[in-house]
Formats: structure tokens, sequence, C-alpha cells
């Protein structure tokens, strides 16, 4: 007769045994890894980029089971960080959110690119985007983008408009404007928004383009006026404002935050991250949490994120070669 203390601890060592083929066999069939993920954000903390990275982070672990960092790599206009996903390993534990002027606008900006857009990460998923609104100072008595128009042409070089930095998408939704309407107005680079509207507020310049997020404390309180907000239909976050394509044809400027992976990466790694990207976006917390941010999700497939690329990557480089734009 079978020792009754042996027949059970073989049990249990089958039963071991069997749990763990199963756990291994589980993650086997996830292409992406057990450990922790890393989201790699290549501009500073609290710009619109970041916040927008570390809601998806907090939210998409539930789609993931898995933990995420964010980190932060700002420099040289995002291209340090973007960078350092091109060389980091391509094992679905390293992804690039990112704002697409950083993939579509810094290629043509310097003069010696730090990454190629396309041959060096795979489109993963879109996540939101943010439209700009254009902004004028308390003193500079205009009430639509056409009154701005008028009022510039018949005083060219006259007045001012500030950016975020030369090369910023603010910067460049202006070149794009003054040499459709044929506009001469000053440029004001600034370093980042917050300098920029400091001078708004204070007259020193007439004219800003701001992310909405940014530029909304300053509309709800009367501080400056939103004329024109940059995206082709109008925001249900200020609904009063109308789109700048409607004075300006063209004149469409929406930062978007997107995903991106090095290239190499699984097939499967990318489709599983993007399922959980879409699951996260219609989530009811993230949808809340976005549309406190102004933001609307850009629920991108890999295919159409890779469209968008390609397409804005022609847009701006024609604009900045024209406009003989360099940052270095």
């Amino acid at each position: 007769m079978t020792n009754p203390l042996i027949y059970r601890c073989a049990v249990m060592a089958a039963v071991a045994v069997l749990m763990a083929t199963l756990a291994s066999a589980g993650w086997a069939q996830d292409p992406i890894p057990s450990r922790t993920l890393t989201f790699v954000v290549p501009q500073t903390t609290g710009g619109s980029n970041d916040v927008l990275a570390r809601a998806l982070a907090t939210h998409i672990v539930k789609f993931l089971d898995r933990p995420i960092v964010v980190d932060n790599r700002p420099g040289a206009g995002g291209n340090i960080g973007t960078a350092s996903v091109v060389k980091a390993p391509n094992d679905g534990s390293v992804w690039l959110v990112t704002g697409g002027s950083t993939q579509t606008m810094n290629p043509w900006l310097y003069r010696v690119p730090a990454f190629d857009p396309i041959r060096d990460f795979e489109p993963v998923s879109g996540i939101a985007i943010v439209p700009h609104l254009v902004l004028v100072a308390p003193g500079f008595h205009v009430n639509s983008l056409a009154d701005m128009l008028t009022l510039v042409k018949k005083n060219p070089g006259k007045y001012f408009y500030g950016s975020a930095g030369n090369g910023s998408f603010s910067h460049l939704l202006m070149e794009l404007m003054k040499r459709s309407q044929g506009v001469e107005i000053t440029h004001i680079p600034f370093k980042g928004v917050a300098p920029a509207m400091t001078e708004l507020l204070a007259d020193r310049i007439q004219i800003l383009i701001s992310t909405l997020p940014a530029a909304m404390p300053y509309v709800k309180s009367g501080k400056v006026k939103a004329i024109a907000i940059t995206s082709a239909a109008r925001s249900k976050v200020v609904p009063d404002v109308p789109p700048a394509p409607d004075t300006v044809p063209g004149m469409i400027g929406e930062f978007w935050v997107a995903m991106y992976a090095p290239k190499g990466i699984a097939e499967g790694a990318v489709a599983r991250m993007r399922e959980a990207v879409a699951k996260t976006l219609v989530s009811p917390e993230m949808a809340q949490f976005m549309r406190a941010q102004g933001a609307e999700p850009f629920n991108l497939s890999p295919k159409e994120l890779a469209a968008r690329t390609e397409n804005e990557l022609r847009t701006w480089g024609k604009i900045i070669k024209d406009a003989g734009i360099t940052v270095d």
C-alpha cells in the first residue's frame, strides 16, 4: 500500500508543476514582459504631454497588469528622450509617449536629426489631441481673427507675437498664417509658454498661440481673449470660440500625443499595447480626465498613426523649409 504521506507529497508536487507550467504558458502568450514597463516622455514634467502620459500610465495598469513608470527625458526640443528610445530594447519594456510635433517637426528643424520618425519607430496608438487657441492681449482691441488680420495688414511690422520657442508648435502655426495671409508680424520667442503668457498679459506682445489647457485659466478669468481655435470644429470646452480655418483655410494645428515603440518590436507586443491603450481611452476615468484637460481621445490604430505621421512630416517640412527655420 502506498504511504499516504508520500502520496500527498507527490500530488502536491504535481500540482505545483502544473501551476508553474500554466503560469509560464500564460506569460508566454503575452508578448509584453511581465516586469515594470517604462513610458519615456521626452518633455519636462507638467506639460500637456507629460500630464496625459501619466494619466495613461495610471489607468492602463488595469488592462496590462504590470507596473509602469514614466521617465521624463527632456532636452533639445524632445530629441534627447526620443533618441534614447531608438537605442532601447525592443522587447516591449520601453515605449515612447510623445507629442506629434517632436516626430513631425524636429527632423526638419535640426541640421543633424537625432532620429528618423519612420525608420526608427513602430507606431502603436494615438492617445489624445489638444487644440490650440489664438489669444490676444487685453489692450489689443480685436474681437476676431479677421479683425486681427485686418489691423496687422494695415500696420506691417508694428505688432508682435510670442511663441514657446523658436521652432515650437506655436511659432510654426503663426508662420503658416503669416505666409498664407501675407502679413508681417514680428516673432518674439520665449523659453516656454509661461513667460510668453506673462508678456501677453502685460501687453508687451499682442498675439500668442497656446494649448487650450494652458490658456483656459486666463481665458476664463477674462485676462486674455481667445479669438480662434486651431481645429476644424468648435470645442465643447470653449464653444463660443470659432475655428481658425473658417478665416484662414488650412490653419489647423492640433497638438497630439501618441505612442511609438522601438523598431523591430514584435507585432504581437504592438497589438497588445494598442488594445490596452484603446480600452483605457474609452474608460470613464480617462475620458473624464481628458475632458477636464480640454483634450479629446486620439484613438488611432498603428496604421492610422503611421499615415498621420507621414502626412504631417510632409506638411511641416514644407512650411519649415519655406520659412528657413532652424533651431541649431
